[in-house]
């Protein structure tokens, strides 16, 4: 294994917490800015975080307000399946990071798009909260109060792919069901983007340095930084241009535009990095097994990226080992943020799943312009 391919979440959750502060520096900015910052505005701009909706609120059993945004389709849509698309989102992104899919797939299906506690436009948590388990829980709220009784397939990037498998195990009677069960209507699909079933804390070693060790380090690193919250999250909001060069590298593999880079900064920037600290323990002795055989008895679709850095591939291919009738969809070069790098063919997909889930039955598909490099 590469040092790349091994540098796993332990590092990259190290590498956020203590690049918080050298973010923060403006001299790369005044000696490099101009010549290695390429320009991202202009008539080819894409118009990130123009999709907002002002939402509503569903408050979960411990007082958390969870933003919630819901797209309906066109009402004279011939054929439209009748069916409820949710959203779940990563870590340390919000809903936000759905962007491409939600504008080529708005009008055609109903859909659902939330913000995970503690990230995005909703409220802060408890720590002790911030677990997969809790997500699920959020998740299981948000289809009861706001899906309806109707058909579901949920798509889930990253830790919003966890949430999914957990809501498989302490729900399993919802995926594949022939009717609503408690208001909730069957879950008839499944799409994991950049995901894992397992402890992503597991050795995936840099050279010399295990990722257990890593793990280590990153939560002193970031209990050290959240001392000085108001520095550090001035200093990551900062855009420098090592940070811009930096969220490159660690997201995107293959060329995108420069929009793209700057967007997932903007992201991550909006996370606190208290918030980061208090999910990160989340990801140890992650087991979400008994739930693939769950998933597996409805149309799933599993996608994955060659470089991903933060659920490296092998992540993958365990998926695919435990849900063989799942249909893959493999990209490569590409990073984590699969949805946004290689958006044209991960919509594609998201939308085979739905015709799978739906028994075939397919809607008008609208030409939708894209702004990108694929």
């Amino acid at each position: 294994m590469s040092r790349r391919e091994g540098f796993g979440l332990a590092a990259g959750v190290a590498a956020l917490a203590l690049g918080g502060v050298a973010a923060g520096f403006t001299l790369e900015r005044e000696l490099i800015g101009k010549r290695l910052r390429p320009a991202i505005h202009g008539a080819d701009a894409e118009q990130f975080f123009a999709l907002r909706t002002e939402g509503q609120q569903v408050e979960t059993l411990d007082g958390v307000k969870l933003h919630v945004e819901v797209d309906e389709p066109e009402p004279d849509l011939v054929d439209r399946p009748e069916v409820t698309l949710v959203f779940i989102h990563g870590y340390a992104l919000s809903l936000d990071c759905w962007h491409f899919q939600r504008r080529a797939l708005q009008g055609k299906y109903r859909m659902i798009f939330y913000d995970h506690r503690s990230h995005g436009r909703s409220g802060r948590s408890a720590s002790n909260l911030c677990r997969i388990s809790q997500l699920a829980a959020d998740l299981a709220q948000v289809l009861q109060e706001v899906a309806g009784p109707g058909p579901v397939i949920l798509i889930g990037h990253s830790m919003g792919g966890m949430t999914i498998m957990e809501l498989a195990r302490q729900r399993p009677e919802w995926f594949g069901a022939t009717g609503p069960i408690d208001g909730v209507g069957p879950i008839s699909g499944v799409g994991l983007v950049c995901t894992s079933s397992d402890d992503l804390l597991d050795p995936h070693p840099v050279r010399g340095l295990p990722a257990r060790l890593l793990a280590r380090a990153a939560m002193p690193a970031m209990a050290a930084l959240n001392r000085i919250p108001t520095v550090v999250e001035h200093t990551r909001q900062a855009g420098s241009d090592l940070a811009w060069l930096l969220t490159g590298l660690m997201t995107f593999p293959s060329p995108v535009p420069p929009a793209y880079v700057k967007f997932v900064g903007e992201m991550l920037s909006q996370t606190p990095l208290e918030v980061i600290a208090d999910f990160y323990p989340a990801f140890a002795e992650l087991d979400e097994s008994p739930a693939l055989q769950v998933i597996n008895t409805v149309p799933t679709t599993v996608i994955g990226a060659k470089q991903d850095l933060v659920t490296p591939f092998r992540h993958t291919e365990l998926l695919i080992e435990e849900l063989p009738n799942a249909d893959t969809l493999i990209l490569d070069p590409c990073g984590h943020m699969a949805m946004i790098e290689y958006h044209r063919r991960v919509t594609d997909e998201l939308d085979r799943l739905v015709v799978r889930a739906t028994g075939g039955q397919r809607g008008k598909v609208t030409p939708v312009r894209s702004v990108g490099s694929e």
